[in-house]
């Protein structure tokens, strides 16, 4: 049908924007299901509001979420719950470098007190050197109980940079307490590893549901297709060209 009329054409183009939502139960599903799209697939015909509803994948978006939680329930249109999960796992990161951060800063303080109060040398040293600096007043006093107990291999090189010798009882316990402090923080970052696998999983779940309920949205709306088109072009529209679709 040609349309010359400015006030037809206009109409026309309206129409044309309103169409694609007509197949939908409502205009607020029609915004959820899918956006208006603007495409030229042949010469001389532009399509407007092409729209399709089809299934998701559930295991598609469990495995979203898997990997970063909320991004199944994106992938699901389910934008208001998603970001829920997005953020409390991004918060849960911060907690856990916040927690590695300060844990390592209070072992390097209590290494530095060392080197300041015994002239220990952590270089190439194993964990169990500042387990050991933290039992003995000095190396002579580790290696004479290591010999009591027959445990020779366990002998540190009083000539080497293994030796130490705390200024005071009091500077020993200082630094072994703050040692312990310091393990004790860094073994709690534990349990923020703990929430983001859980955090996960739940999220995981929700992905599942949020899937399974845009499916069923797609099945009740009976997998109708709407194509509005405009012969000659969006702003030179001579015609109309209407295909109403169904999926079976």
């Amino acid at each position: 049908m040609r349309m010359n009329n400015p006030v037809i054409r206009t109409a026309m183009l309206l129409f044309l924007v309103i169409a694609p939502m007509a197949g939908q139960s409502s205009l607020r599903q029609a915004l959820q299901m899918s956006a208006p799209l603007i495409s030229s697939n042949e010469p001389g015909r532009l399509m407007v509001g092409e729209q399709e509803n089809s299934k998701k994948s559930v295991l598609l978006g469990v495995a979203y979420s898997l990997i970063l939680p909320g991004l199944g329930d994106f992938y699901a249109r389910k934008t208001e719950i998603g970001k829920y999960y997005l953020g409390a796992d991004v918060a849960l990161w911060l907690a856990y470098g916040g927690v590695q951060s300060y844990g390592h800063w209070v072992k390097n303080d209590a290494r530095t007190f060392a080197v300041q109060k015994a002239g220990a040398n952590f270089s190439d040293k194993q964990a169990q050197y500042e387990v050991d600096l933290g039992n003995f007043n000095n190396v002579d006093d580790y290696n004479q109980a290591k010999l009591r107990n027959r445990q020779f291999d366990l002998v540190y090189d009083a000539a080497s940079t293994y030796a130490w010798k705390w200024t005071s009882e009091a500077d020993r316990l200082i630094f072994k307490n703050e040692r312990i402090r310091g393990d004790e923080i860094l073994r709690n970052s534990q349990f923020v590893v703990g929430a983001l696998v859980i955090n996960r999983i739940v999220a995981a779940i929700s992905a599942a549901r949020s899937v399974s309920d845009y499916n069923r949205n797609v099945q009740s709306l009976g997998g109708w297709r709407v194509n509005a088109g405009a012969m000659g072009g969006l702003f030179a529209a001579d015609g109309i060209n209407l295909t109403v679709s169904k999926d079976f």
